[in-house]
């Protein structure tokens, strides 16, 4: 499964947004990432795509209030619409009905109540009054494939309130909660963890292949600074680093807490769907990987990762999850630079007029190949100046002072003493 199309209109703050996700050559796997400032609507986008992916029912246990939901002054009808691609290798719908067609929309309506807003599923425009695709693929627990989950900024391996600890446990929303609660974790990742140890130990094969599988991938140079995956006990996930020294799962640093659970979890679900039969296969390389399709949506990815683990993240992803639709928001240059084509999307600053949109092609190409401070520069980051306000002003008085100079004025001692001080910042770019 994939999604070709976002639609949004009236929903939060964006007024009319339509992203075409398709790649030049047709596709929709790999690296799609949506920047933009602060309060820019991010985190709204992938909860609204999370919401269209899931349906009315479970959106509202994750969501009980949409308050809010429906853009201040609307005129019109509020909805989200995702354009779903349909994999017929990986998914089939809940009854042996008819099958459904190659692409379809699945739509949800928000509409003004006394109190709260309805969620309602609509019939797009020119689809029959019986259509109930969606119902039979996407919202059904019971269809076989469709796969998605998402992640929310807050990747906690431990600690959870008592409401999200029911929805961590339940079969739909436990792979969306941590989008919806801060208060959620990835705890059930762990536990998984050491129930597949426990049941290797009793010489389960399942078990005990499912661990196999998710240790090889986990093994693959993932972790920056020679950091290698160690082992699994009763205490969880260990891993050693290039002195010999080993962490658990308490120990170790966010970002590898963060990183370490969201893919184990990913995997966890992604066995939970499709089994492990046909789950994964060899690359060119000989290296493992999932070749099954599906949607990731992890919004702020760059949370907690280093420069240096931000800059192969998304390569690592794509080549281990080839299949995979990955929608993920940033606010690092560096998580762009895997984006594919067509997979770099604007969300411009708040009250600023601008609609959202795809980054052009020659801007894209820019960002791909051009160093983090170019980057920042680009419309996928807006930035005017990459340097310091300190850097700023001092560069502006620096040339103040030698275009007095070179008028043929005579520079003061203290002057003097200022240009000095200044060239540091003056020079500091010729010198790099």
């Amino acid at each position: 499964m994939y999604i070709s199309k976002v639609t949004l209109k009236n929903i939060r703050g964006f007024a009319d947004l339509q992203f075409d996700l398709t790649r030049d050559d047709g596709t929709y796997a790999g690296w799609t990432v949506f920047t933009g400032d602060n309060g820019s609507g991010k985190t709204s986008l992938l909860k609204a795509i999370a919401v269209g992916l899931i349906g009315k029912d479970t959106a509202r246990a994750l969501q009980p209030s949409f308050h809010r939901w429906i853009r201040d002054g609307a005129d019109d009808e509020a909805f989200i619409q995702l354009e779903i691609v349909r994999s017929p290798t990986d998914d089939a719908p809940v009854d042996p009905g008819q099958p459904p067609s190659p692409q379809f929309p699945a739509k949800l309506a928000l509409k003004n109540g006394s109190r709260e807003p309805a969620l309602q599923a609509t019939i797009p425009a020119g689809k029959p009054t019986n259509y109930a695709t969606p119902e039979r693929t996407i919202w059904s627990s019971d269809a076989k494939g469709w796969f998605s989950c998402g992640y929310g900024p807050f990747r906690r391996v431990f600690g959870a309130s008592p409401e999200a600890m029911r929805q961590m446990m339940g079969p739909t929303t436990e792979r969306f909660v941590t989008m919806f609660q801060e208060a959620a974790s990835l705890a059930e990742a762990d536990q998984w963890l050491r129930n597949l140890k426990y049941k290797e130990l009793e010489n389960k094969a399942a078990e005990r292949d499912q661990l196999a599988l998710l240790m090889e991938i986990l093994r693959d140079d993932l972790m920056p600074n020679q950091i290698t995956v160690d082992r699994v006990d009763s205490d969880g996930l260990w891993l050693k680093d290039r002195n010999g020294v080993q962490l658990a799962w308490g120990e170790m640093s966010d970002g590898y807490r963060a990183a370490l659970a969201l893919l184990t979890d990913v995997v966890r679900h992604l066995i939970n769907t499709y089994g492990t039969a046909d789950l994964t296969e060899r690359g060119p390389d000989g290296k493992l990987r999932i070749k099954r399709s599906g949607v990731v949506l992890i919004d702020e990815i760059d949370a907690h990762l280093h420069p240096e683990w931000q800059r192969q993240v998304g390569f690592w992803l794509k080549q281990h999850f080839p299949n995979i639709q990955f929608l993920v928001t940033t606010h690092s240059p560096i998580i762009c630079q895997a984006a594919d084509t067509n997979g770099l999307f604007v969300l411009p600053e708040p009250a600023s007029g601008d609609p959202p949109g795809p980054l052009t092609r020659e801007d894209y190409r820019k960002v791909i190949a051009s160093r983090p401070d170019t980057i920042l520069l680009t419309p996928a980051f807006g930035l005017q100046n990459t340097r310091s306000p300190r850097a700023v002003a001092a560069r502006a008085e620096y040339a103040q002072l030698q275009a007095k100079k070179r008028a043929g004025a005579r520079l003061t001692v203290k002057e003097e003493t200022q240009v000095a001080q200044l060239q540091l910042f003056a020079t500091a770019e010729e010198e790099l």
